[in-house]
């Protein structure tokens, strides 16, 4: 759980610096050309994901608009959703007897 909660914050912090990277780039003086989910995984994987056929099927459609979101937005809900499933929690007690 420790693992999963200091990744979801790694990921929350990256999201803010692929943020600001986008910021820099939309203010710039060329045109603006931002960072989309599949340009970070074509650089993680090494090749193009393959949304050619992303018409067939309602998980195809839904994998094409993951791609095609901001970066920082996907990886920013992935370490928020990692985050909050390693929560601490508290334990919780069924009986407890009181004198």
């Amino acid at each position: 759980m420790f693992f999963g909660r200091v990744m979801g914050w790694l990921m929350i912090g990256l999201a803010v610096i692929m943020a600001s990277a986008d910021a820099v780039l939309a203010l710039g003086p060329t045109e603006y050309a931002g960072i989309i989910t599949a340009d970070v995984v074509t650089l993680i994987a090494g090749h193009a994901p393959d949304t050619a056929d992303a018409g067939r099927s309602m998980l195809d459609g839904l994998a094409a608009a993951f791609l095609d979101m901001p970066a920082w937005i996907a990886v920013g809900l992935m370490g928020i959703s990692l985050s909050v499933a390693c929560r601490k929690r508290q334990r919780q007690r069924r009986f407890v007897f009181r004198r």
